[in-house]
């Protein structure tokens, strides 16, 4: 097989598992196996954020006692509680203050940059995060990149044989209560339960590209 040809192949296999990802709300209770967890994790980790200051998390909810505080904030969803993996996907608008000192140190060590390239980044990511600061805009761009990590997730998921619920339905500061945060500047972007299906959802359906992707200007 040809470098072309491989790639022509995994781009199909790609665009088919990017079609059979389904919204699933009934999961096999089975547990998942710990290995597989950790690999969806790190993958998800691998997500793009700004200036790769990565001020995002993932909270895995497996208390059973949080699991159920959780649910009610979720509004009482199924799968919030049946299913095997519960995540939470938060953004840490204030992550920068450290981030980018811990960026140049990982930095340093690895030899991807020198002491003069660490100053020069550090030093123009804290002037443009707090100009971002004192715009109001932090918590909006910690929710981008939060959200970035849950789309890997997603994927992730689906390429594990696996289906996933993503849900924005929730009292955000009573989920950050029940995972310990209530008195952070942290951002619940997304609840995200995975697990293998227990149901198999027909696509709903997607408007056509010419109906939902414009030439230049936006013209919805």
């Amino acid at each position: 097989m040809t470098e072309s040809s491989a790639s022509s192949a995994f781009a199909d296999k790609f665009e088919t598992l990017l079609r059979s990802r389904r919204a699933t709300r009934v999961f096999d209770s089975a547990a998942l196996p710990e290995p597989q967890v950790t690999r969806l994790l790190e993958l998800s980790l691998e997500a793009p954020s700004g200036f790769n200051l990565q001020s995002r998390a993932i909270v895995r909810i497996d208390d059973p006692a949080v699991r159920a505080e959780v649910a009610r904030a979720a509004g009482g969803q199924r799968q919030v509680i049946e299913a095997p993996l519960l995540l939470a996907f938060v953004g840490e608008p204030s992550g920068w203050r450290e981030g980018g000192s811990l960026l140049a140190d990982a930095n340093l060590a690895s030899g991807l940059w020198d002491t003069a390239t660490a100053a020069e980044r550090v030093a123009k990511m804290t002037d443009f995060q707090r100009k971002r600061e004192e715009a109001g805009l932090s918590r909006e761009f910690a929710i981008r990149d939060a959200m970035i990590a849950a789309s890997f997730a997603m994927v992730t998921a689906t390429a594990l044989g696996w289906a996933s619920s993503p849900m924005t339905g929730f009292d955000e500061q009573a989920v950050k209560e029940a995972i310990g945060a209530g008195e952070t500047d942290i951002v619940v972007a997304l609840l995200l339960a995975v697990g293998k299906p227990g149901e198999n959802p027909p696509h709903p359906g997607r408007f056509p590209v010419e109906q939902r992707v414009y030439a230049d200007r936006y013209r919805g």
